[in-house]
Protein backbone atom coordinates (compact mmCIF):
# COMPACT_ATOMS: atom_id res chain seq x y z
CA UNK A 1 0.00 0.00 0.00
CA UNK A 2 2.95 2.22 -0.71
CA UNK A 3 3.31 5.08 1.49
CA UNK A 4 3.63 5.11 4.90
CA UNK A 5 1.57 7.92 5.98
CA UNK A 6 -1.53 6.29 4.47
CA UNK A 7 -0.26 2.56 6.44
CA UNK A 8 -3.91 0.63 7.70
CA UNK A 9 -3.80 -0.04 11.62
CA UNK A 10 -3.08 -3.43 11.05
CA UNK A 11 -0.23 -3.19 8.64
CA UNK A 12 1.90 -0.67 10.60
CA UNK A 13 1.63 -3.49 13.77
CA UNK A 14 3.18 -6.09 11.68
CA UNK A 15 5.95 -3.88 10.85
CA UNK A 16 6.54 -3.05 13.75
CA UNK A 17 7.10 -6.48 15.43
CA UNK A 18 8.95 -7.27 11.81
CA UNK A 19 11.58 -3.98 12.52
CA UNK A 20 11.29 -5.33 16.36
CA UNK A 21 12.76 -8.72 15.78
CA UNK A 22 15.28 -7.68 13.36
CA UNK A 23 16.86 -5.59 16.15
CA UNK A 24 16.64 -8.11 18.72
CA UNK A 25 18.52 -10.64 17.04
CA UNK A 26 16.95 -13.53 18.54
CA UNK A 27 16.28 -16.02 15.81
CA UNK A 28 12.22 -16.22 15.72
CA UNK A 29 11.45 -18.02 12.65
CA UNK A 30 7.68 -18.05 13.37
CA UNK A 31 5.78 -15.13 14.59
CA UNK A 32 3.00 -16.29 16.84
CA UNK A 33 0.47 -13.71 18.48
CA UNK A 34 -2.00 -15.04 21.09
CA UNK A 35 -5.32 -14.59 22.65
CA UNK A 36 -6.36 -16.04 25.85
CA UNK A 37 -9.81 -17.51 25.86
CA UNK A 38 -12.11 -16.87 29.23
CA UNK A 39 -13.67 -20.17 29.92
CA UNK A 40 -15.20 -19.58 33.26
CA UNK A 41 -18.48 -17.79 31.86
CA UNK A 42 -20.20 -17.19 27.92
CA UNK A 43 -17.30 -15.66 25.43
CA UNK A 44 -18.70 -12.15 24.27
CA UNK A 45 -18.13 -10.03 21.32
CA UNK A 46 -15.21 -8.56 23.67
CA UNK A 47 -13.47 -11.87 23.82
CA UNK A 48 -14.31 -12.19 20.20
CA UNK A 49 -12.90 -9.08 19.15
CA UNK A 50 -9.85 -10.16 21.26
CA UNK A 51 -9.32 -13.35 18.52
CA UNK A 52 -9.94 -11.16 16.00
CA UNK A 53 -7.03 -8.58 16.65
CA UNK A 54 -4.60 -10.98 17.35
CA UNK A 55 -5.42 -12.97 13.85
CA UNK A 56 -5.24 -9.66 11.98
CA UNK A 57 -1.76 -8.78 12.88
CA UNK A 58 -0.84 -12.72 11.62
CA UNK A 59 -2.59 -12.26 8.69
CA UNK A 60 -0.34 -9.08 8.00
CA UNK A 61 2.80 -10.69 9.03
CA UNK A 62 2.09 -13.45 6.26
CA UNK A 63 0.90 -10.71 3.98
CA UNK A 64 5.12 -9.24 4.26
CA UNK A 65 6.23 -12.79 3.73
CA UNK A 66 6.76 -14.35 7.57
CA UNK A 67 5.28 -17.38 8.55
CA UNK A 68 2.96 -16.53 11.68
CA UNK A 69 0.51 -18.69 13.66
CA UNK A 70 -2.29 -17.58 15.86
CA UNK A 71 -2.99 -19.60 19.13
CA UNK A 72 -6.02 -19.68 20.75
CA UNK A 73 -4.96 -20.43 24.47
CA UNK A 74 -8.26 -21.18 26.99
CA UNK A 75 -7.37 -20.14 30.75
CA UNK A 76 -9.03 -23.27 31.51
CA UNK A 77 -6.79 -23.83 34.60
CA UNK A 78 -8.44 -21.17 36.26
CA UNK A 79 -10.92 -21.53 39.28
CA UNK A 80 -14.80 -19.97 38.85
CA UNK A 81 -15.50 -17.41 40.56
CA UNK A 82 -19.56 -16.32 39.95
CA UNK A 83 -22.12 -18.82 38.69
CA UNK A 84 -23.00 -16.96 35.43
CA UNK A 85 -27.13 -15.84 35.02
CA UNK A 86 -29.09 -18.69 33.49
CA UNK A 87 -26.69 -21.08 34.66
CA UNK A 88 -27.90 -23.91 37.58
CA UNK A 89 -27.31 -22.93 41.13
CA UNK A 90 -25.98 -26.45 42.04
CA UNK A 91 -22.36 -24.62 40.15
CA UNK A 92 -22.15 -22.74 43.66
CA UNK A 93 -20.46 -25.78 44.96
CA UNK A 94 -17.58 -25.45 42.43
CA UNK A 95 -16.80 -22.17 43.27
CA UNK A 96 -13.32 -21.58 43.49
CA UNK A 97 -12.33 -25.35 41.45
CA UNK A 98 -10.64 -24.88 38.22
CA UNK A 99 -13.39 -24.96 35.48
CA UNK A 100 -12.26 -28.21 33.76
CA UNK A 101 -12.93 -29.97 36.87
CA UNK A 102 -16.52 -28.84 36.98
CA UNK A 103 -18.89 -31.30 35.26
CA UNK A 104 -20.49 -29.61 31.61
CA UNK A 105 -24.19 -28.30 32.94
CA UNK A 106 -25.36 -29.14 29.26
CA UNK A 107 -23.59 -32.63 29.66
CA UNK A 108 -22.33 -32.13 25.96
CA UNK A 109 -18.37 -31.98 26.81
CA UNK A 110 -16.09 -33.24 29.31
CA UNK A 111 -16.21 -30.12 31.07
CA UNK A 112 -17.66 -26.66 32.30
CA UNK A 113 -14.41 -25.07 30.82
CA UNK A 114 -13.99 -27.13 28.12
CA UNK A 115 -17.95 -26.53 26.84
CA UNK A 116 -17.37 -22.48 27.23
CA UNK A 117 -14.68 -22.72 25.63
CA UNK A 118 -16.25 -24.19 22.86
CA UNK A 119 -18.24 -21.81 22.33
CA UNK A 120 -15.97 -19.20 21.20
CA UNK A 121 -13.97 -21.99 19.29
CA UNK A 122 -17.37 -22.65 17.31
CA UNK A 123 -17.41 -18.67 16.21
CA UNK A 124 -13.98 -18.43 15.19
CA UNK A 125 -14.20 -21.84 13.21
CA UNK A 126 -17.33 -19.91 11.59
CA UNK A 127 -15.82 -16.93 10.33
CA UNK A 128 -12.71 -19.28 8.72
CA UNK A 129 -9.80 -18.32 11.25
CA UNK A 130 -6.98 -20.48 11.16
CA UNK A 131 -6.15 -20.95 14.58
CA UNK A 132 -3.84 -23.44 17.06
CA UNK A 133 -5.66 -24.13 20.28
CA UNK A 134 -4.09 -24.56 23.54
CA UNK A 135 -5.41 -25.57 26.47
CA UNK A 136 -3.93 -23.89 30.01
CA UNK A 137 -4.81 -27.48 32.09
CA UNK A 138 -3.28 -29.36 28.97
CA UNK A 139 -0.03 -27.53 28.74
CA UNK A 140 0.57 -27.66 32.61
CA UNK A 141 -0.18 -31.61 32.44
CA UNK A 142 2.13 -31.92 29.63
CA UNK A 143 4.96 -29.79 31.09
CA UNK A 144 4.98 -27.08 28.13
CA UNK A 145 6.02 -24.39 30.84
CA UNK A 146 7.69 -26.47 33.20
CA UNK A 147 10.94 -24.33 32.66
CA UNK A 148 9.28 -21.47 33.35
CA UNK A 149 7.50 -22.17 36.44
CA UNK A 150 10.46 -23.14 37.63
CA UNK A 151 12.43 -19.62 36.77
CA UNK A 152 9.55 -17.44 38.27
CA UNK A 153 9.42 -19.90 41.63
CA UNK A 154 12.90 -19.48 42.00
CA UNK A 155 12.82 -15.61 41.49
CA UNK A 156 9.81 -15.55 44.03
CA UNK A 157 10.83 -12.91 46.01
CA UNK A 158 12.04 -10.72 43.25
CA UNK A 159 8.34 -11.25 41.75
CA UNK A 160 6.67 -10.10 45.11
CA UNK A 161 8.97 -7.09 45.11
CA UNK A 162 7.65 -6.18 41.14
CA UNK A 163 3.96 -7.20 42.19
CA UNK A 164 4.65 -4.89 45.03
CA UNK A 165 6.53 -1.80 43.17
CA UNK A 166 3.90 -1.81 40.46
CA UNK A 167 0.53 -2.58 42.34
CA UNK A 168 1.29 -1.93 45.75
CA UNK A 169 0.00 -5.20 46.23
CA UNK A 170 2.40 -7.33 49.52
CA UNK A 171 0.46 -10.54 48.54
CA UNK A 172 3.15 -11.99 46.66
CA UNK A 173 5.74 -11.00 49.05
CA UNK A 174 4.35 -12.97 51.49
CA UNK A 175 3.45 -16.32 49.59
CA UNK A 176 4.68 -18.35 46.24
CA UNK A 177 2.76 -16.79 42.81
CA UNK A 178 1.49 -20.02 42.13
CA UNK A 179 -1.84 -21.88 43.43
CA UNK A 180 -1.73 -25.31 44.09
CA UNK A 181 -5.53 -27.36 43.63
CA UNK A 182 -5.66 -28.44 47.45
CA UNK A 183 -5.74 -32.42 47.28
CA UNK A 184 -9.12 -32.36 49.94
CA UNK A 185 -11.37 -30.13 48.56
CA UNK A 186 -10.58 -29.34 45.12
CA UNK A 187 -10.23 -25.91 45.04
CA UNK A 188 -7.39 -23.47 43.56
CA UNK A 189 -7.63 -19.98 45.28
CA UNK A 190 -8.22 -20.84 48.84
CA UNK A 191 -4.57 -21.91 48.64
CA UNK A 192 -1.14 -20.75 49.93
CA UNK A 193 2.09 -22.29 48.45
CA UNK A 194 4.28 -20.57 51.20
CA UNK A 195 7.83 -23.19 50.85
CA UNK A 196 9.72 -23.85 47.61
CA UNK A 197 11.58 -27.37 47.68
CA UNK A 198 13.76 -27.25 44.24
CA UNK A 199 15.74 -30.09 44.61
CA UNK A 200 12.22 -32.47 44.40
CA UNK A 201 9.97 -29.85 42.42
CA UNK A 202 7.54 -29.33 44.91
CA UNK A 203 6.13 -26.83 46.95
CA UNK A 204 4.35 -26.58 50.21
CA UNK A 205 0.96 -25.34 50.53
CA UNK A 206 -1.89 -24.91 53.28
CA UNK A 207 -5.69 -24.42 52.49
CA UNK A 208 -6.59 -21.21 54.34
CA UNK A 209 -7.39 -18.52 52.15
CA UNK A 210 -11.22 -17.20 51.76
CA UNK A 211 -12.65 -14.81 48.78
CA UNK A 212 -15.42 -13.61 48.10
CA UNK A 213 -18.00 -15.60 45.55
CA UNK A 214 -21.17 -14.79 43.92
CA UNK A 215 -24.20 -16.18 42.38
CA UNK A 216 -25.77 -14.10 39.72
CA UNK A 217 -29.46 -15.65 39.52
CA UNK A 218 -29.60 -15.24 42.85
CA UNK A 219 -27.10 -12.21 43.94
CA UNK A 220 -26.11 -14.22 47.09
CA UNK A 221 -22.78 -13.59 47.82
CA UNK A 222 -21.03 -16.83 49.16
CA UNK A 223 -17.70 -16.54 51.12
CA UNK A 224 -15.46 -19.40 49.88
CA UNK A 225 -13.00 -20.47 52.60
CA UNK A 226 -10.59 -22.78 52.74
CA UNK A 227 -10.28 -26.39 54.40
CA UNK A 228 -7.30 -25.84 56.39
CA UNK A 229 -5.12 -29.14 54.65
CA UNK A 230 -2.52 -28.44 54.56
CA UNK A 231 0.61 -30.78 52.14
CA UNK A 232 2.88 -30.93 49.06
CA UNK A 233 2.92 -31.00 45.64
CA UNK A 234 4.67 -31.39 42.64
CA UNK A 235 4.33 -27.63 40.51
CA UNK A 236 5.29 -29.88 37.47
CA UNK A 237 2.55 -32.14 36.73
CA UNK A 238 -0.51 -29.92 36.83
CA UNK A 239 -1.37 -29.61 40.22
CA UNK A 240 -2.10 -26.44 40.19
CA UNK A 241 -1.14 -23.33 37.95
CA UNK A 242 0.94 -19.91 38.21
CA UNK A 243 -1.02 -16.77 39.52
CA UNK A 244 -1.39 -14.48 36.53
CA UNK A 245 1.27 -12.25 37.92
CA UNK A 246 3.85 -14.35 36.29
CA UNK A 247 1.38 -17.01 33.77
CA UNK A 248 0.94 -14.40 31.21
CA UNK A 249 5.18 -13.99 31.15
CA UNK A 250 5.40 -17.75 31.56
CA UNK A 251 3.19 -18.80 28.43
CA UNK A 252 4.65 -15.81 26.04
CA UNK A 253 8.23 -17.35 26.60
CA UNK A 254 7.16 -20.90 26.44
CA UNK A 255 5.47 -20.47 22.97
CA UNK A 256 7.58 -17.35 21.62
CA UNK A 257 4.64 -14.73 21.61
CA UNK A 258 5.67 -11.75 19.76
CA UNK A 259 2.10 -9.91 19.82
CA UNK A 260 -0.70 -9.57 22.04
CA UNK A 261 -3.32 -6.99 22.45
CA UNK A 262 -5.00 -6.85 25.80
CA UNK A 263 -8.60 -5.18 27.09
CA UNK A 264 -7.80 -2.14 29.18
CA UNK A 265 -9.47 -4.05 32.45
CA UNK A 266 -6.14 -6.64 32.95
CA UNK A 267 -3.84 -3.77 31.88
CA UNK A 268 -2.11 -4.23 35.10
CA UNK A 269 -1.32 -7.75 34.90
CA UNK A 270 0.21 -7.12 31.75
CA UNK A 271 2.67 -4.48 32.79
CA UNK A 272 3.91 -6.88 35.94
CA UNK A 273 4.14 -9.43 33.75
CA UNK A 274 5.64 -7.55 31.12
CA UNK A 275 8.59 -6.57 33.40
CA UNK A 276 8.89 -10.64 35.03
CA UNK A 277 9.69 -11.68 31.35
CA UNK A 278 12.40 -9.45 31.01
CA UNK A 279 13.83 -9.46 34.40
CA UNK A 280 13.22 -12.81 35.08
CA UNK A 281 12.43 -14.95 31.87
CA UNK A 282 15.15 -13.03 30.13
CA UNK A 283 12.70 -12.60 26.76
CA UNK A 284 11.55 -9.53 25.47
CA UNK A 285 7.60 -9.63 26.46
CA UNK A 286 5.22 -8.96 23.24
CA UNK A 287 3.86 -5.56 21.66
CA UNK A 288 0.32 -5.27 22.75
CA UNK A 289 -1.99 -2.59 21.58
CA UNK A 290 -4.84 -1.45 24.99
CA UNK A 291 -8.70 -1.57 23.79
CA UNK A 292 -11.12 -0.79 25.94
CA UNK A 293 -14.21 -2.73 26.28
CA UNK A 294 -17.85 -3.25 24.76
CA UNK A 295 -20.55 -1.56 26.29
CA UNK A 296 -24.24 -2.29 25.91
CA UNK A 297 -26.39 0.55 25.34
CA UNK A 298 -26.30 2.60 28.72
CA UNK A 299 -22.55 2.19 29.36
CA UNK A 300 -22.57 -0.98 31.56
CA UNK A 301 -19.67 -3.52 30.27
CA UNK A 302 -20.58 -6.59 28.21
CA UNK A 303 -19.59 -9.40 30.58
CA UNK A 304 -19.29 -13.18 30.53
CA UNK A 305 -21.24 -13.41 33.63
CA UNK A 306 -23.87 -11.31 33.83
CA UNK A 307 -27.41 -11.32 31.64
CA UNK A 308 -26.20 -8.86 28.65
CA UNK A 309 -23.98 -11.03 27.00
CA UNK A 310 -23.88 -10.63 23.66
CA UNK A 311 -22.43 -13.30 21.78
CA UNK A 312 -20.41 -14.12 18.30
CA UNK A 313 -23.49 -16.16 17.45
CA UNK A 314 -25.98 -13.98 17.99
CA UNK A 315 -24.08 -11.61 15.47
CA UNK A 316 -24.40 -14.48 13.32
CA UNK A 317 -27.98 -14.91 13.31
CA UNK A 318 -28.48 -11.59 12.02
CA UNK A 319 -25.92 -10.72 10.03
CA UNK A 320 -22.33 -11.88 8.14
CA UNK A 321 -19.36 -13.02 9.54
CA UNK A 322 -17.68 -10.05 7.33
CA UNK A 323 -20.27 -7.42 9.13
CA UNK A 324 -18.76 -8.51 12.37
CA UNK A 325 -14.69 -8.67 11.33
CA UNK A 326 -15.65 -4.88 9.82
CA UNK A 327 -16.83 -3.99 13.69
CA UNK A 328 -13.39 -5.47 14.89
CA UNK A 329 -10.96 -4.14 12.53
CA UNK A 330 -12.24 -0.59 11.80
CA UNK A 331 -11.08 0.71 15.21
CA UNK A 332 -9.51 -0.39 18.16
CA UNK A 333 -9.50 2.42 20.55
CA UNK A 334 -12.40 4.16 22.70
CA UNK A 335 -14.64 2.06 24.40
CA UNK A 336 -17.91 1.52 21.64
CA UNK A 337 -21.71 0.94 22.90
CA UNK A 338 -23.32 -1.95 21.38
CA UNK A 339 -26.57 -4.03 20.82
CA UNK A 340 -28.13 -5.79 18.33
CA UNK A 341 -30.19 -3.00 16.91
CA UNK A 342 -26.78 -1.74 15.36
CA UNK A 343 -26.03 -5.19 13.08
CA UNK A 344 -27.91 -3.32 10.11
CA UNK A 345 -25.60 -0.47 10.03
CA UNK A 346 -22.70 -3.19 9.97
CA UNK A 347 -24.37 -4.73 7.53
CA UNK A 348 -24.72 -1.47 5.13
CA UNK A 349 -21.69 -0.16 5.88
CA UNK A 350 -19.96 -3.16 4.54
CA UNK A 351 -22.01 -2.89 1.55
CA UNK A 352 -20.38 0.58 1.25
CA UNK A 353 -16.80 -0.56 1.57
CA UNK A 354 -17.77 -3.25 -1.37
CA UNK A 355 -19.10 0.07 -3.59
CA UNK A 356 -15.32 1.93 -2.87
CA UNK A 357 -13.48 -1.04 -3.01
CA UNK A 358 -14.97 -2.07 -6.90
CA UNK A 359 -14.61 1.89 -7.69
CA UNK A 360 -18.78 1.99 -7.28
CA UNK A 361 -18.74 5.28 -5.00
CA UNK A 362 -16.02 7.84 -5.05
CA UNK A 363 -14.16 8.87 -2.33
CA UNK A 364 -11.86 12.30 -2.80
CA UNK A 365 -9.73 11.70 0.11
CA UNK A 366 -6.75 10.02 -0.66
CA UNK A 367 -6.18 8.84 2.87
CA UNK A 368 -9.85 7.80 3.58
CA UNK A 369 -9.46 5.67 -0.10
CA UNK A 370 -6.85 3.64 0.77
CA UNK A 371 -8.22 3.18 4.39
CA UNK A 372 -11.26 1.92 3.26
CA UNK A 373 -9.39 -0.58 0.41
CA UNK A 374 -7.66 -2.10 3.08
CA UNK A 375 -9.99 -2.44 5.62
CA UNK A 376 -12.37 -4.34 2.72
CA UNK A 377 -9.64 -6.63 2.23
CA UNK A 378 -9.17 -7.43 6.13
CA UNK A 379 -12.83 -7.66 6.50
CA UNK A 380 -12.06 -10.74 4.04
CA UNK A 381 -8.71 -11.67 5.27
CA UNK A 382 -6.63 -10.84 2.65
CA UNK A 383 -8.83 -12.82 0.15
CA UNK A 384 -11.52 -10.21 -1.13
CA UNK A 385 -14.53 -10.90 -3.84
CA UNK A 386 -13.40 -10.60 -7.28
CA UNK A 387 -16.92 -8.80 -8.00
CA UNK A 388 -19.20 -6.74 -5.74
CA UNK A 389 -22.08 -8.62 -4.55
CA UNK A 390 -26.09 -7.57 -3.69
CA UNK A 391 -26.36 -4.03 -2.73
CA UNK A 392 -29.51 -3.89 -0.62
CA UNK A 393 -29.74 -2.23 2.40
CA UNK A 394 -30.36 -4.26 5.04
CA UNK A 395 -33.78 -2.75 6.47
CA UNK A 396 -35.33 -2.85 2.75
CA UNK A 397 -34.69 -6.90 2.79
CA UNK A 398 -36.44 -6.72 6.11
CA UNK A 399 -39.16 -5.11 4.87
CA UNK A 400 -39.45 -7.40 1.73
CA UNK A 401 -38.99 -10.55 5.18
CA UNK A 402 -42.06 -9.03 5.90
CA UNK A 403 -43.81 -9.62 3.28
CA UNK A 404 -42.80 -12.93 1.95
CA UNK A 405 -45.90 -15.44 1.19
CA UNK A 406 -45.42 -19.23 2.82
CA UNK A 407 -43.77 -20.26 -1.02
CA UNK A 408 -41.65 -19.49 -3.94
CA UNK A 409 -39.86 -17.10 -1.31
CA UNK A 410 -36.75 -16.29 -2.98
CA UNK A 411 -38.70 -15.82 -6.35
CA UNK A 412 -40.99 -13.07 -4.82
CA UNK A 413 -37.71 -11.27 -2.73
CA UNK A 414 -36.37 -11.22 -6.65
CA UNK A 415 -39.43 -10.10 -7.91
CA UNK A 416 -39.52 -7.16 -5.41
CA UNK A 417 -35.69 -6.04 -5.84
CA UNK A 418 -36.91 -5.87 -9.61
CA UNK A 419 -40.00 -3.63 -8.85
CA UNK A 420 -37.45 -1.58 -6.56
CA UNK A 421 -34.60 -1.69 -9.47
CA UNK A 422 -32.24 -2.89 -7.35
CA UNK A 423 -31.46 -5.67 -9.53
CA UNK A 424 -31.89 -6.48 -13.40
CA UNK A 425 -29.85 -9.36 -14.88
CA UNK A 426 -29.90 -12.32 -12.12
CA UNK A 427 -27.03 -14.74 -11.91
CA UNK A 428 -26.28 -18.04 -9.53
CA UNK A 429 -23.57 -15.18 -7.17
CA UNK A 430 -26.57 -12.69 -6.76
CA UNK A 431 -28.94 -15.92 -5.96
CA UNK A 432 -26.72 -17.57 -3.45
CA UNK A 433 -25.72 -13.63 -1.83
CA UNK A 434 -29.20 -13.37 -1.97
CA UNK A 435 -30.51 -16.26 -0.07
CA UNK A 436 -27.96 -15.46 2.44
CA UNK A 437 -29.45 -12.05 3.27
CA UNK A 438 -32.39 -13.14 2.82
CA UNK A 439 -31.80 -15.28 5.90
CA UNK A 440 -30.74 -12.86 7.80
CA UNK A 441 -33.40 -10.20 7.22
CA UNK A 442 -36.00 -13.48 7.89
CA UNK A 443 -34.32 -14.04 11.37
CA UNK A 444 -34.73 -10.08 12.46
CA UNK A 445 -38.27 -10.30 11.31
CA UNK A 446 -39.20 -13.66 13.25
CA UNK A 447 -37.28 -12.22 16.38
CA UNK A 448 -38.04 -8.76 16.31
CA UNK A 449 -40.65 -7.67 19.14
CA UNK A 450 -44.04 -7.77 18.07
CA UNK A 451 -45.83 -4.67 19.23
CA UNK A 452 -49.52 -5.72 20.59
CA UNK A 453 -52.45 -3.81 17.87
CA UNK A 454 -55.20 -2.78 19.85
CA UNK A 455 -58.27 -2.45 18.16
CA UNK A 456 -62.57 -1.93 18.63
CA UNK A 457 -65.24 -4.17 17.75
CA UNK A 458 -66.02 -1.74 15.15
CA UNK A 459 -62.56 -1.94 13.26
CA UNK A 460 -62.62 -5.68 14.31
CA UNK A 461 -65.75 -5.98 12.01
CA UNK A 462 -64.01 -3.63 9.15
CA UNK A 463 -60.90 -6.36 9.39
CA UNK A 464 -63.66 -9.03 8.68
CA UNK A 465 -64.82 -7.28 5.94
CA UNK A 466 -61.22 -6.95 4.43
CA UNK A 467 -60.67 -10.84 5.28
CA UNK A 468 -64.25 -11.46 2.99
CA UNK A 469 -63.20 -9.28 0.10
CA UNK A 470 -59.26 -10.51 -0.11
CA UNK A 471 -60.51 -14.17 0.15
CA UNK A 472 -62.45 -13.56 -3.49
CA UNK A 473 -60.40 -10.55 -4.88
CA UNK A 474 -57.26 -11.42 -7.12
CA UNK A 475 -56.83 -7.41 -8.41
CA UNK A 476 -54.89 -5.66 -6.62
CA UNK A 477 -55.96 -2.26 -7.44
CA UNK A 478 -59.54 -2.97 -6.88
CA UNK A 479 -58.58 -4.31 -3.72
CA UNK A 480 -56.82 -0.96 -2.55
CA UNK A 481 -60.45 0.72 -3.60
CA UNK A 482 -62.53 -2.16 -1.35
CA UNK A 483 -60.03 -0.86 1.88
CA UNK A 484 -61.16 2.97 1.46
CA UNK A 485 -64.72 1.94 0.80
CA UNK A 486 -65.05 -0.70 4.00
CA UNK A 487 -62.92 2.00 6.38
CA UNK A 488 -65.44 4.84 5.23
CA UNK A 489 -68.46 1.98 5.64
CA UNK A 490 -67.60 1.76 9.27
CA UNK A 491 -66.60 5.30 9.98
CA UNK A 492 -62.96 4.84 10.10
CA UNK A 493 -60.59 7.20 9.04
CA UNK A 494 -58.95 5.32 5.80
CA UNK A 495 -55.36 6.84 6.94
CA UNK A 496 -55.64 5.28 10.55
CA UNK A 497 -57.51 1.92 9.17
CA UNK A 498 -54.27 1.83 6.72
CA UNK A 499 -52.19 2.41 9.82
CA UNK A 500 -53.61 -0.83 11.77
CA UNK A 501 -53.63 -3.00 8.94
CA UNK A 502 -49.49 -2.18 8.63
CA UNK A 503 -49.38 -2.93 11.97
CA UNK A 504 -50.85 -6.04 12.03
CA UNK A 505 -48.95 -7.66 8.66
CA UNK A 506 -45.68 -5.74 9.19
CA UNK A 507 -45.30 -4.10 12.61
CA UNK A 508 -45.08 -0.87 11.51
CA UNK A 509 -47.03 1.94 10.14
CA UNK A 510 -46.58 2.06 6.33
CA UNK A 511 -45.45 -0.21 3.64
CA UNK A 512 -46.18 -1.01 0.22
CA UNK A 513 -49.09 -0.08 -1.21
CA UNK A 514 -51.58 -1.77 0.35
CA UNK A 515 -53.95 -3.44 -2.15
CA UNK A 516 -51.65 -5.05 -4.53
CA UNK A 517 -49.52 -6.14 -1.15
CA UNK A 518 -52.61 -8.26 0.13
CA UNK A 519 -53.14 -10.08 -3.09
CA UNK A 520 -49.68 -10.69 -3.23
CA UNK A 521 -49.06 -12.47 -0.22
CA UNK A 522 -52.85 -13.46 0.42
CA UNK A 523 -52.59 -16.87 2.38
CA UNK A 524 -50.18 -15.32 4.59
CA UNK A 525 -52.10 -12.02 5.18
CA UNK A 526 -55.66 -13.81 5.75
CA UNK A 527 -54.17 -16.06 8.53
CA UNK A 528 -52.50 -12.59 10.09
CA UNK A 529 -55.32 -10.66 9.83
CA UNK A 530 -57.82 -14.06 11.43
CA UNK A 531 -55.26 -14.32 14.22
CA UNK A 532 -55.65 -10.47 15.47
CA UNK A 533 -59.61 -11.30 15.23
Amino acid sequence: MGNKEYEFWIDKIAKKIVEREEKLKRGIKVFRTESGLGASGFPHLGSFGDVLRQYGVTLALRDLGFKSEFIAYSDDRDGLRKVPLTMPNWLEKYIGVPVTDIPDPFKCHSSYGEHMSSLLIEAIEKVGIDFTFHSGTENYKKGILDEEIEQILLNAEKIGRIVEELLGQKKFVEMLPYFPVCENCGRIYTTRAYHLIPKEHKVLYVCDQEFLGKNLNTGKEIVVKGCGYKGEVSYLKGNGKLSWKGEFAARWKALGIVFEACGKDIYDSVRVNDKICKEVLNFEPPIHIIYEMFLEKGGKKISKSYGNVFTPQVWFRYGSAQSLILLMFKRFEGARELDITDIPKYMDELNKLERIYFGLEKVENKRKLINAKRLFEYVYFLKPPKKPSLQVPYLRLVEIARMLPEKNQLQFAIEKLKEMKIVSEIDDELIKNLKEKLEFAKNWVKDEKIEEVEISENEKSAIKKVIENLEKEDDGEKMQTKIFEIARNHGIEPKEFFKILYKILLNQEKGPRLGPYLVEVKNDAIKKLKEVL
